[in-house]
């Protein structure tokens, strides 16, 4: 059984909203991505692929960098008390 799309890799897919005119290739992308910056991106794939040994697509550095992000709004909320929006 292989994964169909990124949504079935951690259950988390990515939001549909607005999109935002940016440079390089991050054109197009939603306002809801639009802090990944193609370095970012670029820099995130070289780290993951040598972690895991193969190499990492734009889609799953994308879904790795929301992750992270998620995970660090998770640790702040908490810090700060819970349910801080």
């Amino acid at each position: 059984m292989g994964i169909k799309n990124s949504s079935e890799k951690t259950g988390f897919g990515v939001p549909k909203s607005e999109h935002v005119q940016c440079p390089g290739k991050a054109e197009g992308r939603s306002l809801f991505m639009a802090w990944i910056s193609d370095d970012l991106l670029a820099k995130t794939q070289r780290v993951w692929s040598r972690a895991y040994g193969r190499p990492v697509s734009e889609e799953e550095a994308v879904e790795i960098l929301i992750n992270v992000k998620r995970t660090a709004e998770v640790l702040m909320r908490a810090k700060q008390g819970g349910d801080a929006k």
